[in-house]
């Protein structure tokens, strides 16, 4: 698609651009005022989400060629197996890590391990069409307590500092086994995974 020196000349003019609108706002203004990443359920063909015993699988499948990074957020900077994967082409991408790795909580409130995964087509910056998804695994007891969902993939906004969609506005995927599908434009999983 593009080389080395093509792709480094779009990062240097997308980056001069965002310090022009740096400028004109007088480095006082949040630049959200002028790029806004949001949340798009386009880009990829399925996403699946597995809560084993002891480890979380995300497993996306792109729509086309992909050479960008995917990663648990807070693992960017290390850049270190198994929360981080520099994809060097190909259309489908597999994390699977420890409930004990990758920035992975307990949310004693959800009963839930949880976590979030970030698809970013650039290797160092995250722009429109970026994705993320915030992965949930409950545990056996809270199956039980809450109406048997077991696991849940959420859509979000690839960028931490966002304003995250309402439950209303969310798209997303719930299952009352351990592996749940995500599709695009799909709210709720196919019939034969329920």
């Amino acid at each position: 698609m593009f080389g080395e020196v093509d792709a480094w000349r779009i990062k240097t003019v997308l980056v001069g651009l965002l310090a022009l609108a740096a400028s004109a706002a007088g480095w006082k203004e949040d630049l959200t005022n002028y790029v806004r990443i949001g949340v798009r359920d386009a880009g990829y063909s399925k996403v699946v989400l597995d809560c084993e015993d002891e480890n979380m699988a995300f497993v996306i499948r792109m729509e086309k060629d992909f050479e960008g990074v995917v990663y648990t957020r807070g693992s960017f900077h290390s850049r270190q197996g198994p929360c981080f994967l520099d994809a060097e082409g190909g259309t489908e991408f597999v994390l699977k890590f420890s409930y004990k790795d990758c920035s992975t909580k307990y949310d004693d409130k959800l009963g839930a391990y949880v976590n979030t995964v970030v698809v970013q087509h650039d290797d160092d910056l995250i722009f429109p069409g970026d994705l993320a998804f915030d992965l949930r695994c409950h545990d056996q007891v809270t199956v039980n307590a809450s109406l048997g969902v077991k696991s849940k993939i959420s859509l979000v906004d690839p960028d931490p500092a966002s304003k995250q969609p309402s439950k209303d506005e969310e798209i997303s995927a719930t299952s009352s086994s351990s592996v749940v599908t995500l599709m695009p434009g799909k709210l709720t999983p196919p019939k034969e995974e329920l």
